[in-house]
């Protein structure tokens, strides 16, 4: 499995021991199959594509290997994580992604003719439509994240793509969860494919907690998680408006963040994650769209600032932490309710537990009552219907109250 030079970058990266979806997909890859392949996140996936795909290059045949990617930033990290291996192999590579200068973009595609192209769907189809990559060159298209990407982007393009590549041309779907878009794959694609499932043999270490607390008290608990023992966590958000508005309200505090927005320029999304995955902060907030499929090392914490609405958002979420067996905690906050409703959610899927703070760990154990919080909770159940003076202000504590 794999050729010698590959093998010396294996070693080099400490990754001889090939992971489950890497040995199941590796030889109908390299015969030139097409596939469907699902493996849980953070279990080796970019290289289970890449690595066959790059031995069947023939250098220089320019666009022989186009991956597509959701987001710039998965874009960029594919092409990271196989740029090694593509230098062994003596072959090049071009990253087209929307952020970048297309300019010089398009010089690298006419000057270098790379064989292998990362690309996002809308920077592909703008030089695919231009005539700058064509069809008869791609003898492998990998689309990675299918089942988020064929759902939401692109997807006529995509498949019509598909069914124009040469009859010898194979198509590789890889993604962590099934969809109608992955079960579908032969009608979308109108050719036969192999699915290669291993997620039912792949062993999690990842935990999955529920911490209740109101919306007045979210911002004390969050400042509290990142107070725990190796704490490195995503804050996600379901909007891109709530991430925001919470950001201008949790920057009044004393803890430092991050944030992934969409709108913000390809080099200051970079700089947040470079600054997470070195330790420079502790916490980086988030949407669906602009982390998916992150690979972030050492990150021990994904929390959900409300219940995801479908399983595979949750599911794609916790798959930033436990990469490759680490240590890995995923906590939902909500009230009991939310509790009902995510473990409802979640039937049969993972399974959650209710954890309160013990110092600076999270606990399964219910902590008991001082004597004086036991009153103080007797007194407010007593006085709970008397009119307040005070109207509330949302969920601003009293500690974020911005002097003049």
């Amino acid at each position: 499995m794999y050729q010698e030079k590959i093998k010396a970058v294996l070693a080099k990266e400490h990754k001889e021991t090939p992971t489950l979806i890497q040995k199941e997909s590796y030889d109908a890859i390299l015969n030139g199959a097409s596939c469907v392949c699902l493996a849980k996140t953070g279990t080796g996936k970019t290289l289970a594509y890449a690595l066959p795909v790059l031995e069947r290059i023939k250098k220089g045949e320019a666009n022989s290997a186009v991956i597509i990617a959701p987001t710039t930033e998965l874009a960029v990290q594919i092409r990271h994580a196989i740029n090694p291996y593509l230098h062994a192999l003596g072959l090049s590579g071009v990253s087209l992604v929307g952020a970048g200068n297309r300019g010089r973009q398009e010089d690298k595609l006419k000057k270098k003719h790379p064989e292998v192209v990362v690309a996002t769907p809308g920077r592909f189809f703008d030089f695919f439509s231009s005539g700058r990559i064509k069809v008869a060159q791609i003898k492998s298209l990998v689309i990675d994240e299918a089942d988020d990407i064929l759902e939401f982007t692109k997807m006529e393009l995509l498949s019509s793509l598909g069914q124009n590549l040469a009859s010898e041309a194979q198509i590789l779907l890889f993604g962590a969860t099934d969809s109608e878009i992955t079960q579908d794959a032969e009608d979308v694609f109108a050719r036969r494919f192999l699915l290669i499932d291993v997620r039912p043999e792949q062993k999690t270490t990842t935990k999955h907690y529920f911490l209740q607390v109101d919306n007045a008290h979210k911002i004390e608990f969050l400042q509290r998680m990142t107070k725990l023992d190796q704490f490195k966590g995503i804050l996600f958000f379901d909007s891109n408006q709530t991430m925001v508005r919470f950001a201008g309200i949790f920057g009044h505090t004393k803890t430092k963040f991050e944030l992934l927005a969409n709108e913000f320029s390809k080099q200051r999304r970079e700089e947040a994650l470079h600054d997470l995955a070195n330790g420079k902060t502790k916490l980086l907030l988030a949407t669906d769209l602009a982390a998916r499929g992150l690979d972030i090392p050492g990150l021990t914490y994904v929390i959900n600032y409300e219940i995801p609405s479908e399983v595979n958002t949750y599911l794609h979420r916790a798959g930033r932490t436990g990469r490759m067996n680490k240590e890995g905690y995923v906590v939902t906050l909500g009230d009991d309710h939310d509790f009902r409703d995510l473990k409802k959610l979640l039937a049969g899927e993972v399974e959650v537990k209710r954890v309160y703070f013990a110092g600076y760990h999270l606990t399964q154990k219910k902590p008991k009552l001082k004597k004086k919080e036991a009153t103080a909770v007797v007194t407010a159940k007593v006085k709970k219907h008397k009119k307040r003076k005070n109207k509330s202000k949302g969920y601003h504590p009293h500690y974020l109250k911005v002097k003049k």
